[in-house]
């Protein structure tokens, strides 16, 4: 209805866009003007003496023929009004020569009606065109602001993102891994006392931790005896001294896994510390640990949290051992499991998924070629080779903080290369990739094949 209401009122006011409607209307008020013009007059003849008289009188003190056709000048402009005050004049004219009476007809309303219709068409016409300029302007105006909004919140979008991605994102755990690399190659264990060595090496991995969360108060303590040498090995900004007593470090000595006030802490206020991080090695020591005061708040997601802890478990095998995620041979059984148990543990306590793949080569030349693709692994995957009772031979790869997806990809380009190296001659059997979690049953049924006893499954499947 508000619609219909726009447009009536635009075409009462603005005209009509449509040439057949616009010469109708000019014509039509050219008539009426006339027929007004004609009915102004009256025309009295007079035989009462020797010659007819006629006699013609106004009968209207306005000249109302005017209105109508400066009603078209104002609508259409000069050319049509123009034409309808012609228009109405040759009408009035036809009806006075009709009546013979054409001395009668007023020159000077003529002219009057087209001076004054010109000037209203003329002042249309500029009317109309400053319009048209300002519509031009506001369209152009409404463009530049539509796309000034459009840009402003890309901009803007693109911030945020920009930002989540430098502050909030899941650091790459391959990258970490190299970084430890790097640091055991730069501080061998060979030829160095342990305590050395850990004083050498502590900055650059609390650094490396700090990286992962963006941790602004920071500090790596040395434990011995299984208490906190308040002496720190390193800090980052203005750490201030160890509280021995706070319940978050006493939790982390007793428990041995990292606290975090994300999911541990939520409903306390006093929190001194925002994580708290042990150095906990694959054979269950812990050397070293890692307090925090503060810490960007947005980093402190589920994903980043596991990756610090298992990059934190895996700088605890370099500081103690100088070995980070090892090929595990066979006999190494218990090694693997620690590995496995670390990886469940994710699963549980922080719903990081994982991912394994087993393999089986049935000929020493299909091994033998796997063996040289192990170089193309990520530096925190685990490979352990198992010989069976059956004499077969299994290359179990643990891919820790691995999708399904992340890990089928990982097994087609192993399966691709390996097939390009034999011409296709030698072929591996794949099973998986499978979840590691404890409630997979089929990841229980394929570890059962590698001769894993009871207490083994206990020892993983069933965490403390």
């Amino acid at each position: 209805m508000n619609k219909s209401l726009k447009s009536l009122s635009r075409l009462l006011t603005r005209g009509s866009g449509q040439p057949l409607i616009v010469w109708v209307e000019t014509v039509v008020l050219a008539a009426i003007s006339s027929i007004i013009w004609m009915n102004s007059i009256e025309i009295y003849f007079d035989q009462s003496g020797p010659i007819p008289v006629f006699t013609v009188e106004n009968t209207s003190e306005f000249f109302w023929p005017l209105v109508f056709v400066v009603i078209v000048a104002l609508r259409y402009g000069f050319s049509m009004g123009f034409i309808s005050a012609i228009l109405s004049i040759v009408l009035t004219m036809s009806f006075f020569k009709y009546h013979n009476i054409t001395d009668y007809f007023s020159y000077y309303q003529a002219v009057g009606m087209l001076v004054v219709n010109m000037i209203a068409g003329e002042f249309r016409d500029v009317w109309e065109e400053r319009l048209h300029r300002n519509d031009l302007d506001y369209a152009f105006m409404k463009r530049k602001l539509s796309l000034f909004t459009q840009n402003y919140f890309m901009l803007r979008s693109s911030h945020d993102q920009l930002e989540q991605r430098m502050a909030g994102q899941a650091v790459s755990l391959r990258s970490s891994i190299s970084e430890l690399e790097n640091l055991n190659e730069k501080y061998p264990i060979l030829g160095v006392k342990p305590q050395d060595r850990i004083k050498s090496v502590a900055p650059h991995v609390l650094k490396l931790l700090a990286s992962i969360v963006v941790m602004e108060e920071a500090g790596i303590y040395r434990i011995e005896n299984g208490k906190i040498n308040p002496e720190p090995l390193s800090t980052i900004g203005k750490m201030p001294e160890l509280d021995l007593k706070d319940d978050m470090l006493n939790d982390m000595l007793e428990h041995r896994v990292l606290m975090s006030p994300v999911n541990l802490y939520e409903t306390d206020s006093t929190l001194k510390y925002q994580l708290c991080v042990p150095l906990v090695d694959t054979e269950g020591k812990m050397n070293a640990c890692v307090v925090v005061t503060q810490v960007k708040f947005f980093t402190l997601t589920s994903q980043n949290i596991a990756i610090l802890n298992l990059v934190s478990a895996y700088a605890a095998d370099m500081l103690a051992s100088g070995i980070i995620a090892p090929v595990i041979d066979s006999s190494e059984k218990d090694l693997f499991l620690s590995y496995l148990k670390k990886t469940l543990e994710e699963n549980k306590y922080h719903g990081q998924n994982s991912s394994i793949v087993f393999c089986r080569g049935y000929t020493k030349a299909a091994m033998e070629l796997f063996d040289r693709t192990i170089s193309l692994r990520r530096g925190a995957d685990i490979y352990w080779k198992r010989w069976t009772e059956n004499g077969e031979q299994v290359l179990v790869v643990l891919l820790p903080l691995t999708s399904l997806l992340q890990a089928q990809l990982y097994v087609d380009r192993v399966d691709r290369l390996m097939t390009k190296e034999s011409d296709g001659a030698i072929k591996l059997d794949f099973t998986g990739p499978m979840d590691v979690s404890v409630d997979n049953d089929q990841l229980i049924s394929e570890l059962k094949k590698l001769d894993l006893k009871d207490d083994d499954f206990s020892y993983c499947f069933k965490p403390d």
